[in-house]
């Protein structure tokens, strides 16, 4: 009996000591898509854009998780956002947006519009509507107003669209690791009510040291 309850104790402790759960390898078309051909980073870093639109409800749900993890992790990765607009949207919120960038307020800008789009149904794209919103985030409104049509935001502006085709984007939210790895949140981390953050940001970061 004796080298029986070793054996079942010796069973019993490799199976406390081994992970609860192996998370299975990365696989194309299930967890992310790729982008062919690759788009070159802009830093050394590990690189994650994250493309959206804002009148797109699920990248305003997606933004401030992708804000906390990008803060949490900035010694690692280099995270932009990248907004893009569609049909007849005007450029107004992305000028917004690049000038509050210019100007240091950037992320803030973009939850402000955000905000002032879902909760308070306010015009973004209103020059004077967003201007508004640049004074509350403690800019000012001139100097804001002058760079929204400056031309360093409209070769931001021409930028993003460029960076949109060749990312090949055609919907949002999308996040994209490296200029080669695309991820659709909704359809490459889905969970049992919506996105599941954790595992989209696992397979952001596995896929970012590749």
């Amino acid at each position: 009996m004796r080298p029986l309850f070793l054996a079942l104790c010796l069973g019993s402790s490799l199976l406390l000591s081994a992970p609860l759960f192996s998370a299975p390898a990365l696989q194309e078309g299930i967890h992310y898509d790729l982008i062919t051909p690759a788009v070159a980073k802009t830093t050394d870093k590990p690189e994650i854009v994250e493309v959206f639109n804002f009148k797109c409800p699920h990248c305003a749900a997606l933004a401030p998780h992708t804000a906390e993890w990008a803060e949490k992790n900035k010694a690692r990765f280099q995270f932009r956002s990248l907004p893009v607009f569609w049909g007849k949207q005007t450029d107004l919120p992305l000028r917004a947006f690049f000038a509050a960038e210019f100007l240091g307020k950037g992320e803030a800008m973009k939850q402000a519009i955000f905000n002032a789009h879902f909760n308070h149904s306010a015009d973004i794209e209103n020059k004077e509507e967003l201007v508004f919103m640049a004074e509350a985030l403690g800019l000012d409104g001139k100097t804001f107003q002058n760079q929204l049509f400056a031309f360093a935001v409209s070769a931001k502006l021409s930028q993003a669209k460029a960076l949109q085709e060749s990312y090949r984007v055609s919907f949002t939210p999308t996040l994209v690791v490296n200029g080669t790895y695309q991820i659709l949140p909704s359809r490459h981390a889905k969970g049992e009510n919506g996105v599941d953050h954790a595992r989209l940001f696992e397979i952001i970061e596995t896929l970012a040291q590749k």
